[in-house]
């Protein structure tokens, strides 16, 4: 895909080039990356999260790419492919589908997020795991979206280290 927006001359990813013209809001995308990957959530619950938003999204850099946490627990690629159809898997425990579910409706209907879901979610998570839940979702949500819609995906996902770039 080819960037939606003039970029500036260089060999760095788009998605680089273009934070690259607001450096305060690059650098505040950078601290949100940097919390998200400091989460203490469970690693395969993040990436079957991350990954579901990248469906959503529709973001190839986001369906390519996989967390090395997630990997160093065993998160396949076959477990990532099944959660498009995680109503219908048995791959998935009662808390991956409860967050599987708040991550859908808070990606594509957020208003629709009841207080049954919301009891649900606190069944397996305290107040602030729902927060950073959200704020995770959040990241994913917004960077994925920014770099589809202005055409910032990239082929290759290799995201060099210290770029503080959405990963």
């Amino acid at each position: 895909m080819t960037s939606r927006i003039a970029l500036p001359d260089g060999d760095q990813l788009d998605i680089v080039k273009a934070l690259s013209l607001r450096p305060k809001l690059a650098s505040a995308v950078g601290a949100m990356n940097d919390a998200v990957f400091a989460s203490t959530l469970d690693w395969r619950l993040h990436e079957l999260v991350r990954m579901r938003i990248a469906q959503i999204n529709g973001c190839t850099v986001c369906l390519a790419w996989r967390t090395p946490q997630a990997l160093a627990v065993g998160v396949t690629d076959e477990l990532l492919a099944a959660v498009a159809d995680w109503r219908d898997s048995t791959d998935f425990s009662e808390v991956e589908r409860a967050a599987l579910e708040f991550t859908e409706l808070f990606c594509t209907d957020s208003v629709s997020i009841g207080d049954e879901l919301m009891a649900r979610l606190a069944q397996h998570f305290d107040p602030g795991e729902i927060v950073e839940l959200a704020l995770v979702i959040g990241k994913y949500l917004s960077q994925g979206r920014f770099m589809q819609v202005l055409g910032l995906d990239q082929d290759s996902c290799a995201v060099p280290a210290g770029t503080g770039v959405a990963r």
